[in-house]
């Protein structure tokens, strides 16, 4: 039996090698339907589990634990802070002022007088625009709050799934190569294999352990990340894997850049410059006080009139109304920068989602037809003697590198379609919509 194991050896090694080339790897023609069967079984798990999902349930999870950050909740209690502060503006600028006074001469004198500053030039109509300006300004900044923090929980949600399919992995592997430790020593016993084909095996095994010590490591590292975004531990509900799955014309470029959370934002920080220069400006004229009163003056009664002017001399507020036209032009300049780079944003975002998704799909397309429940042929054909150890162990390798390059490209279009989605400004309006 052994002269027929090395005789299998030499015939399959005389053969030239065909390869099929997936993703840069080059795979065995033996190796590829080991590669198929463990495709399948990680197709059948993912079928599996899409079976038992629920696209609708996992987007309200992820709403109701980000919408319970505290981080959020804070937000929330600033829009109640900004709310207060908007009717404050809204509020009469100058209250009524009640005055007295008293004369010790030989004639007492003495009254009251009640004086009121008016708001000649309606100032309060100013401060109540800019008040509801910077309200809005809290409203579009907690929206883009939330919007970057689902971005963030997604985010994580996507690195999690994939640390935790590639830790998965890396087990399956350790067990394959513990198992085939295990066969060599039997048949290193029986004299079938050599001792270089056992130190191959254990060479491989500690290899594949370092391998997983790394992956555990990642899989700590994106199972804290998700602790810190979404407030779990765990993952209560997975969605469907066709939801990352979307087109998305052209045409929509140039509308999601108007529409776009950050170019609202600088619009409306416009619009408070220019009402903070309209207050700059009426802050240079000044407003009468008119003061009357009644009192005695010896035995006879008195009305008093006042009237009282503010005179801006020494401080004509100039240069306040300046640097206020000055911000006004510091802010459609931002404006424009706020624009163009949004609208580089969205390209480049899109082109990188459009770019993997392509490539997910021709990876589909290439392994899809290979899923056969063939998982113990390459261990049968390396038992049988029909490959040797060392391509036995090289098509494990390539295997697993195989699979690890799937389940990277997938994390990588479903990362690059919630960029697209942030970029866009439609994180929490896709979620809504699954």
């Amino acid at each position: 039996m052994k002269n027929n194991f090395f005789q299998s050896i030499l015939t399959h090694t005389a053969r030239p090698l065909s390869t099929l080339c997936i993703s840069g790897l080059l795979i065995l023609p033996f190796a590829q339907t080991a590669l198929a069967a463990e495709m399948s079984k990680v197709s059948m798990s993912h079928s599996s589990q899409n079976e038992n999902s629920n696209s609708s349930q996992w987007s309200k999870w992820v709403l109701t634990q980000v919408q319970s950050l505290p981080s959020i909740q804070a937000i929330e209690t600033g829009t109640l802070v900004a709310d207060e502060q908007r009717n404050a503006s809204q509020q009469a600028l100058y209250n009524p002022e009640l005055g007295a006074f008293y004369t010790d001469n030989k004639d007492d004198e003495y009254g009251m007088i009640l004086s009121q500053t008016i708001d000649w030039f309606d100032k309060r109509s100013a401060n109540a625009q800019l008040g509801q300006v910077d309200y809005d300004l809290v409203m579009l900044d907690k929206v883009l709050q939330v919007e970057e923090k689902l971005s963030e929980a997604l985010t994580a949600y996507i690195e999690y799934a994939m640390s935790e399919q590639l830790l998965a992995v890396s087990k399956d592997q350790e067990k394959l190569l513990t198992k085939l430790s295990n066969d060599l020593r039997l048949r290193e016993a029986a004299g079938d294999v050599g001792q270089i084909d056992a130190e191959m095996a254990y060479l491989s095994l500690s290899q594949n352990l370092q391998q997983i010590s790394l992956t555990e490591i990642r899989y700590r590292k994106a199972r804290a990340n998700l602790q810190q975004s979404l407030n779990s531990k765990a993952l209560h509900y997975h969605p469907k894997t066709s939801i990352w799955v979307n087109e998305v014309p052209e045409a929509e470029i140039d509308s999601k850049v108007d529409s776009g959370l950050r170019v609202q934002l600088a619009k409306k920080q416009l619009e408070q410059s220019v009402s903070q220069s309209k207050i700059a400006q009426l802050n240079k004229k000044v407003n009468p006080t008119i003061g009357l009163g009644a009192g005695r003056d010896g035995n006879r009664n008195t009305v008093l009139l006042e009237l009282s002017i503010p005179l801006n001399v020494r401080n004509t507020f100039s240069a306040e109304y300046s640097a206020a036209l000055h911000r006004v032009n510091q802010t459609e300049l931002e404006l424009k920068e706020q624009q163009r780079l949004l609208k580089n944003n969205i390209e480049q975002s899109l082109i990188n989602y459009k770019a993997l998704k392509t490539r997910v799909l021709s990876w589909e397309r290439l392994t899809g037809s290979r899923l056969k429940n063939t998982q113990k042929l390459l261990n049968k054909q390396w038992k049988s003697g029909d490959i040797s150890t060392s391509d036995y162990l090289f098509a494990l390798r390539q295997r697993t590198d195989t699979l690890i390059a799937s389940i990277e490209l997938n994390g990588e279009m479903h990362k690059a379609w919630v960029e697209w989605l942030l970029a866009s400004s439609q994180v929490k309006k896709w979620l809504n919509s699954l």
